[in-house]
């Protein structure tokens, strides 16, 4: 997890970069709105495990609890302002206020993973410091049904009422033959959106297998495709969020999220060869899938992912509605 200020970021772009953000299957969420004063919510955090066992002082090294969204009813707020009015606080008084509590020590949280339970987050300081950076600040425990926690394991933490799983838990790293359907999938969902490719010039990041409603199966991961401009030393990357869904035998894509930024390579720049990814180190937005949670009850899980930036990173939450997912939110995160 990086670290960072957790006000609500601010993308900068550069000349070289320019990113596009345009999603299929639905439209971007307009920005959130921070919770009111008035207003009782409950927190959804991503849980992440340490990268190490032990932190600077040689003491066990301790969890992060980020918080993705306040939760009012079905509604969701975010941690501050996208667009701060002049006068109005970065980050709200009621934002850092509702996160000090939540933090204090021995408050403990449903931990999931899967859209299945799998133990207890247990607070054991402030997740932010005076200059609002996040730390480690909590344990995870888990249940009776598993025995250690994974080095990799980033879930979520959720503080009010117990939800109901719709699904057993399944999560695994797909195998050759669903990379394979995967990036079939991913290459009709370029298609769809006028980017020619074969699946040999996709390059794939991590793809999950998961389940999101009961007696289904899915694919989950995040491809980026780079292709010339007519302009020279100009290219496109093209970067997709996707979703597929198996139904009845064939896996058919219920998210598609595009991110498209153009990357202008300087004279001093050598040309990519065949294969090579180009560098895109301002303004693209990296999203990648975090977890799912049945955070609506009766309906198939939430699909949670993070955005990372140059120097900043969010968190998005999709709804299932009929056959797809249509983009909920986006916020809190942090950065400059």
């Amino acid at each position: 997890m990086s670290k960072g200020s957790c006000i609500r970021f601010v993308v900068t772009l550069v000349a070289a970069v320019t990113c596009f953000p345009f999603i299929a299957l639905g439209q971007d969420a307009p920005d959130a709105p921070v919770l009111k004063n008035s207003e009782k919510a409950d927190i959804l955090f991503v849980a992440t495990a340490p990268d190490t066992d032990k932190d600077q002082k040689g003491k066990p090294a301790l969890a992060s609890l980020d918080p993705v969204a306040f939760v009012v009813g079905n509604e969701l707020r975010d941690c501050a302002p996208a667009h701060p009015k002049q006068g109005e606080d970065s980050i709200p008084k009621i934002t850092t206020e509702m996160l000090s509590s939540a933090y204090a020590a021995g408050n403990r949280f449903a931990l999931w993973w899967a859209g299945a339970p799998w133990g207890t987050a247990e607070a054991v300081s402030s997740c932010i410091d005076s200059d609002l950076d996040l730390l480690g600040c909590a344990h995870l425990h888990p249940d009776k049904n598993h025995s250690s926690l994974p080095a990799d394991f980033k879930g979520t933490a959720w503080t009010g009422p117990p939800p109901t799983a719709s699904h057993t838990v399944l999560r695994v790293r797909a195998g050759n033959e669903d990379k394979a359907i995967f990036l079939k999938a991913a290459t009709a969902a370029f298609a769809s959106r006028h980017v020619p490719t074969v699946p040999q010039d996709i390059h794939a990041g991590q793809i999950w297998r998961v389940q999101l409603r009961a007696g289904h199966t899915a694919l989950v991961g995040s491809t980026l495709v780079q292709l010339a401009s007519k302009e020279p030393r100009t290219y496109y990357s093209y970067h997709l969020f996707l979703v597929a869904e198996e139904n009845g035998g064939t896996y058919l894509p219920v998210l598609a999220h595009y991110h498209r930024s153009v990357i202008v390579l300087d004279s001093s720049e050598a040309l990519p060869k065949r294969g090579e990814v180009l560098a895109e180190d301002n303004g693209a937005d990296q999203e990648e899938f975090v977890d799912s949670f049945p955070l609506f009850a009766g309906e198939p899980d939430a699909v949670i992912s993070s955005h990372t930036y140059y120097e900043s990173w969010a968190y998005s939450v999709y709804r299932r509605v009929g056959d797809h997912y249509q983009h909920l939110y986006t916020g809190c995160g942090g950065g400059s």
